[in-house]
């Protein structure tokens, strides 16, 4: 029998590109669920450039309504997979915290939430797929259909970035990336060439994705009336993702933005330490970004950032204090608010320093470095053969000088412990040796700057009619960026 495989595909093009690739390889079934605003959905309505058994258009399914939802089903659902369904929800962006054109009320989310398991239950059961291929998942509805999938056995490969230079990695658990649980059993292979890698390069690449970020006036200017002029209003009626954004709103939020950061950059610039003592024992803190995946997803329970501040603070020893930095891109984000750096500020053993002060200084002079997320921050850390605590279920946490908090009771316990405890290089270097062989030279940021250039208004704007021929185009123009992720799929397909 032919294997059947679910896509989900987005506006990243990422899938939409496999799928292109795939059909002219293997022979296998293949459907799609599509997620995007309404301009680009037209195309994909039309599309004849992969043979898709059949689609679903997500948010077709998702109705606005005002009926009660049926808590009875969403509790035999939540028992049956054994899924949290409100950790996923109230860390979703759009529904708590961090939405600033609609306040959600509890049933509008769980009459949301009842028609994305229903949806899923029925697409499964419809078509019975052998694979589900997707993104790393930013929402929760993708975060739904992964757990979904896994406790109905059915195999999800995930596109995840390594964080060693622009690589990806092709991996069935993203908190693991499939790698073995102990690095003792692992051999060096020391006739190899592979390299001890940092995250250095992958920092520097990040900072250009950043400057890319900076867009011109005239890019601006070109999106904005395209958005006033062209863009599908229609959007905040008929996607949960834009609701309340009417068009009046959305541009008097831009020029809010833009105050909210000037105001805040002048704080950091009057309040934040950019000569920084080295020579005293500290405890490096890189804040992540509060609405990011990685903060809201891969630690569900630990999202509020100033809290676990106080809770480190609280915890170290008294000679020591602990340097908090933001993160580089938070100026995207227009910085966080004043109040939370004034709370971090006004610890009496914690230090605020300022964003463009250099991490790898940090990192290279502290003591002991701590991360909600575990990201690069943490695999620059332990290459330089520093302990590292976190609090997330993240692949480095193999490597014995990293520490993994499950309980704030015994957090004091655990920085003793790291903080006593020699670090031996030998399992970076086992740790570095199994992601080298797994990742792989599909670089994600470069795919996002080069659609945005061929689609976006401006470089900007998403919602915008998406040509069929020059869809076709962009995948024949990097045709050999998506063999590459082809050839990952394939093999990690060979491995079940």
């Amino acid at each position: 029998m032919k294997k059947k495989i679910l896509f989900w595909i987005d506006i990243a093009m990422a899938h939409f590109g496999l799928a292109y690739q795939l059909q002219q390889k293997l022979d296998v079934d293949m459907f799609a669920i599509i997620d995007t605003p309404n301009k680009p959905k037209k195309m994909f309505k039309n599309q004849k450039i992969v043979n898709f058994q059949k689609t679903w258009f997500f948010h077709d399914h998702i109705k606005k309504v005002i009926e009660k939802p049926d808590l009875e089903y969403l509790s035999n659902f939540e028992k049956k997979y054994n899924i949290d369904l409100w950790e996923l929800t109230i860390n979703e962006r759009h529904f708590y915290k961090h939405n600033k054109f609609y306040k959600f009320t509890t049933n509008q989310i769980l009459k949301i939430l009842e028609q994305e398991c229903k949806l899923f239950e029925s697409i499964i059961k419809e078509i019975k797929p052998d694979y589900l291929f997707i993104n790393e998942p930013p929402f929760h509805h993708q975060r739904l259909i992964i757990e979904l999938c896994k406790a109905k056995k059915i195999k999800v490969l995930s596109l995840s970035i390594s964080r060693f230079e622009t690589s990806t990695i092709v991996v069935e658990n993203r908190s693991t990336f499939d790698l073995p649980k102990e690095l003792d059993l692992i051999k060096i292979d020391e006739s190899s060439n592979i390299q001890i890698e940092s995250t250095s390069k992958y920092n520097q690449l990040n900072k250009k994705w950043a400057k890319n970020k900076t867009y011109s006036i005239s890019n601006k200017i070109k999106a904005l009336k395209d958005y006033i002029f062209i863009s599908d209003s229609k959007n905040a009626q008929q996607n949960y993702t834009y609701y309340g954004r009417t068009k009046y709103k959305v541009i008097f939020d831009a020029i809010l933005f833009y105050f909210k950061k000037y105001i805040r950059t002048n704080y950091l610039n009057n309040n934040s330490e950019k000569i920084i003592d080295l020579n005293t024992p500290f405890i490096y803190f890189p804040l992540g970004i509060d609405d990011d995946v990685s903060l809201l997803h891969d630690a569900p329970l630990f999202t509020d950032q100033i809290e676990i501040v106080k809770h480190i603070a609280k915890s170290i020893p008294i000679d020591y204090k602990i340097y908090v930095k933001d993160h580089i891109h938070g100026g995207l984000r227009a910085w966080k608010d004043i109040k939370q750096y004034k709370e971090i500020k006004d610890l009496p053993n914690v230090v605020l320093i300022h964003p463009s002060y250099s991490s790898k200084e940090l990192i290279k002079n502290c003591k002991l470095m701590i991360s909600v997320n575990g990201g690069g921050s943490t695999i620059e850390a332990v290459s330089e053969n520093k302990p590292a605590i976190i609090f997330s279920d993240m692949p480095i946490d193999i490597v014995p000088s990293v520490y993994k908090v499950n309980s704030l009771k015994k957090l004091h316990v655990l920085i003793k412990i790291a903080l006593e405890t020699p670090v031996n290089p030998e399992y970076f270097r086992k740790y570095n040796q199994l992601i080298q062989k797994r990742k792989i030279n599909f670089n994600w940021d470069e795919l996002e700057m080069l659609r945005n250039k061929q689609f976006f208004s401006g470089n900007i704007l998403s919602d915008v009619e998406y040509p069929e021929y020059k869809v076709k185009e962009f995948f024949e123009k990097n045709e050999e960026m998506f063999k590459i992720l082809l050839d990952s799929y394939i093999q990690k397909m060979n491995e079940f």
